[in-house]
């Protein structure tokens, strides 16, 4: 390559030291190799190093989640360690009051009644819920004569339900049973369906295959198969079951740890009210990583069974 005058042109270090590769139709996509061994760059992009790497895995972890909430704390500290406001407590003063009333007062007594409760109510709505569900995913015959009345019953709001079960039931445990139980089995019910009904063909084929019995069939291949989505509907109404048992103890309870919350707000006690929100949110947080670790533990073979089909 000539200059004007006809001279020719040396190469510069810098262009000497870029090496491009063509790629034709199908072949790997052009690698640029940097100056002085630098890492190679594809398609024009910048190399990621090893910092920004670092802080891309942590913002897409957990930790950057409890990160935030410490961050809220501890602003939420300092606002009220510089700015006296009447209706906003200190987390430290909430911490100091929740413990309090776990060790002398009345907190952890009531929260044992909603817990025992939930228990009792979860131990009816999972059997039931999945075995409906598990049929209705199963059976069309099954599906066709429960569809409309699982339907109607699960848009209709479990509170909307609570003055007939006061009147039947009154106050008592067996009223928060009930409501719980209807809260509960449709999450149940919902997810066992589609588990039961999204058997793979692999699955299926393979019961075709040696010959299994109806029985048989739902037992060793579709009843395992169904297991995820179990657990999630397990999962959703434990979540459902514990936001109803603070309504019901706010609007007609006489225990619980709903009524705990009413008796501390009917009486302006800020702090004790503040603590029984903490219980509950860890309570429920404590809930959810329990049944999202079971179900990892659970389900590992499902993992290798979707990788196989892929």
């Amino acid at each position: 390559m000539t200059d004007i005058a006809g001279t020719p042109l040396k190469p510069s270090p810098r262009a000497d030291a870029m090496a491009v590769t063509e790629t034709t139709p199908g072949a790997t996509p052009a690698t640029v190799t940097g100056p002085d061994g630098a890492a190679p760059v594809e398609n024009g992009l910048r190399p990621v190093g090893p910092v920004r790497r670092t802080v891309r895995r942590y913002l897409r972890s957990r930790a950057s989640g409890w990160t935030l909430v410490a961050l809220i704390v501890v602003f939420w500290q300092a606002y009220s360690g510089v700015h006296y406001d009447p209706t906003i407590s200190s987390p430290d003063r909430i911490v100091e009051t929740w413990w309090r009333e776990a060790t002398e007062g009345d907190l952890l007594r009531q929260l044992s009644i909603t817990l025992r409760t939930m228990a009792e109510a979860l131990a009816l709505a999972v059997p039931l819920g999945v075995g409906i569900g598990f049929l209705m995913g199963r059976s069309r015959v099954i599906w066709g004569l429960s569809e409309p009345l699982v339907e109607i019953l699960r848009l209709t709001p479990a509170t909307a339900i609570l003055p007939i079960y006061i009147l039947f039931l009154g106050l008592g445990d067996q009223m928060k049973i009930a409501v719980f139980l209807t809260g509960g089995i449709f999450p149940m019910i919902i997810n066992s369906y589609a588990g039961a009904r999204g058997v793979s063909k692999i699955l299926a084929e393979t019961a075709q295959t040696y010959r299994l019995s109806w029985l048989q069939t739902q037992k060793e291949i579709a009843l395992p198969f169904a297991t995820p989505y179990i657990l999630v509907g397990m999962r959703q109404s434990l979540g459902m079951s514990l936001v109803l048992a603070v309504v019901i103890g706010m609007l007609s309870g006489n225990d619980g740890i709903g009524y705990y919350l009413m008796f501390a707000q009917q009486n302006f006690n800020l702090r004790q009210l503040l603590a029984g929100v903490l219980t509950v949110a860890v309570i429920g947080y404590l809930f959810n990583a329990i049944f999202l670790l079971l179900e990892k533990r659970v389900t590992r073979w499902r993992r290798g069974t979707q990788a196989g089909e892929a």
